[in-house]
């Protein structure tokens, strides 16, 4: 009856338990089949892939504040991580009333901007909690929904203290129907508001027992961490829906006392985010290392915290880790350069207040979130393909051994990045065989043979880091502005293809924002090239290397205009302009339903 009473209390309704003097009655509401739901089949949401931000320590008027701030600098967020201090007290998923007066509203609000809100948690209950961080909140007692937990016998170690980094408490017991039902009951109220996912920090980490006891008898802890993520993700997906839901899990991490670890299972993963990195460029090695080794694993969705999260060595706290704008710079980059991008750091740094280069930091973090936003077709389609079994996004060049102090990875079969890993701005890029190459930033310049080294490469602009095209690339993309070059103003509405045609075909999967999938194919001919779309849900505008104008570009058996400046080629629904400067070939055309085949000759 005690158990009954307290699960009442705590979820704020009334039980009904089949028999109230049973030693586990069931949580108010009884199990529910979405509690038992399986996860579903792996899936990242499109909107995952739009740049994220998040702060330590927030309120509802600085979170508004935090948000202006990129809208006024034309700085495109996609979503908002509240982290920890947000509930009332540590994962009772009840939205502090001081903190976020009228938690709806904010998550209403932000949406309406397009703007996605995902709430930091762990595992643990609290009987007495604390916040180290300079203006965290302070808690007075037990959280209010451990003596229920406990009461009902919803930990695992039969109700075990373990200490972690926000206080004492319980671990819960995920192999307990009834506990995880609780636990679901604690959640529905931000689902039922529009709460979109949940960071899920590493609590687990700290039940200090190997095996677990649980409700289903001992477990590897392991197995027990697997299950926590498993919970998570399986749940939220069930009640908000695959499209709706995300997880923001550790794939591998090595930080702290603890040994580096798998956390959640790939399938698990829809973000996969390695953390507490220090801010400097041993940090972003760090970094770098837990990415590769996740990836060859077999995560999919990968990035870590931009600029390095820990101003503190996590290994000796005594030693303090200045923060530094080129770091800061580098990592920028590189975090677009990934599936999963978010600036999240201890100091709460934001690219307007860094200590130095402050309008410069504020430019290239546009560039680079705007390029990132631009390129959620291409994230989006590589993450469907890699969840179904095909190959992974993010792909390290070379094998374990040779990665540290290199680190080239390519992103699908487009891009190479060399990563910048110290303050000289220079490096030797080898360019892997099977080339060529382009260089990004030198669009007119020749194609670079691949098995080369090339020596010393030049990237001492902050705002940049080696970047390559391989010759073959198919590039989906959403442009609206000319920041990046890969468009303009008129590319608004329209899906963006750029393309450096190969003699050898080259194919890519673009996975639609309609559900369905369009095969785009390319090849360099003899006298040209050709484009081939299996339909064109929108409008197109193709970005075509070419190094000499074209006699004719035809769409089916119908030439195309020919527009001698770039303004009379936006200003029309279909033609064709040939930049000389870029030796870029734009091509326009109009949606279709059926195949478009695109011959340039």
């Amino acid at each position: 009856m005690r158990c009954a009473a307290l699960l009442a209390s705590a979820l704020g309704t009334a039980c009904s338990p089949a028999d109230e003097t049973a030693p586990e009655p069931a949580p108010c509401g009884g199990v529910r089949p979405l509690d038992l739901a399986p996860p579903p089949p792996i899936h990242t949401p499109r909107w995952a892939f739009e740049p994220w931000i998040s702060k330590d320590i927030s309120t509802a008027d600085d979170t508004r504040a935090f948000v202006a701030g990129f809208a006024e600098r034309d700085i495109p967020v996609g979503v908002v991580v509240l982290d920890s201090p947000w509930e009332t007290q540590y994962n009772t998923f009840v939205p502090s009333p001081t903190r976020y007066p009228d938690f709806a509203g904010l998550v209403a609000e932000l949406g309406a901007a397009g703007i996605r809100v995902v709430l930091w948690t762990t595992q643990m209950i609290n009987t007495s909690s604390f916040d180290l961080e300079p203006g965290g909140d302070a808690y007075q007692g037990p959280a209010p929904n451990y003596a229920p937990a406990a009461a009902c016998g919803f930990f695992v170690d039969d109700a075990q203290s373990y200490g972690w980094w926000k206080g004492v408490g319980g671990a819960l017991d995920f192999f307990d129907p009834l506990a995880v039902a609780f636990w679901h009951r604690l959640q529905d109220p931000l689902f039922a508001i529009g709460v979109s996912g949940f960071k899920l920090d590493f609590g687990d980490s700290y039940v200090r027992s190997d095996p677990v006891a649980t409700e289903a008898g001992p477990v590897a802890h392991q197995a027990y961490s697997e299950a926590y993520y498993r919970d998570f993700y399986a749940y939220g997906a069930a009640a908000r829906g695959a499209d709706d839901f995300v997880t923001m899990v550790r794939p591998y991490d090595e930080s702290y006392e603890f040994e580096g670890r798998f956390f959640a299972r790939p399938e698990h993963a829809p973000v996969g985010w390695v953390g507490d990195n220090r801010r400097d460029w041993v940090g972003l090695a760090d970094a770098l290392d837990h990415v590769f080794r996740s990836a060859e694993a077999g995560y999919a969705v990968l990035g870590s915290d931009i600029g390095g999260y820990l101003d503190r060595d996590d290994q000796d706290l005594s030693v303090e880790i200045p923060f530094d704008t080129l770091v800061f710079a580098r990592w920028t980059a590189l975090g677009a350069l990934m599936p999963f991008m978010q600036l999240h750091g201890r100091a709460n740094i934001t690219p307007w207040t860094v200590p130095d280069h402050a309008a410069e930091t504020v430019a290239l973090y546009r560039y680079w979130a705007t390029l990132h936003h631009e390129l959620v077709p291409f994230f989006y389609s590589l993450a469907e393909e890699a969840h179904a079994g095909g190959p992974g996004i993010l792909r390290p060049v070379g094998d374990a051994a040779s990665a540290a102090g290199d680190y080239r990875y390519h992103l699908g079969d487009a891009f190479l990045v060399a990563p910048l890993l110290d303050a000289i701005g220079t490096r030797g890029v080898a360019l892997p065989a099977g080339g060529p190459y382009y260089d990004f930033w030198d669009p007119a310049g020749a194609p670079l043979p691949g098995g080369q080294t090339l020596v010393a490469y030049d990237a001492t602009a902050r705002d940049r880091v080696p970047l390559f095209v391989r010759e073959g690339a198919i590039v989906p993309a959403d442009v609206a502005s000319p920041l990046t070059g890969l468009g303009d103003a008129a590319s608004a509405g329209h899906l963006t293809l750029l393309v450096w045609p190969s003699a050898s075909a080259s194919s890519f999967a673009l996975h639609d924002t309609d559900g369905g999938v369009t095969q785009v194919t390319a090849q360099a001919t003899a006298t040209g090239a050709e484009l081939g779309l299996s339909r064109s849900l929108l409008p197109l505008v193709v970005r075509l290397r070419a190094d000499v104008a074209p006699s004719a570009v035809t769409v089916g058996a119908a030439p195309l205009p020919t527009h001698a400046s770039r303004a009379a080629f936006d200003a029309a629904a279909s033609g064709h302009y040939f930049d000389a400067t870029t030796h870029f070939l734009w091509v326009k055309t109009p949606a279709s339903a059926g195949p478009v085949a695109l011959a340039v000759e």
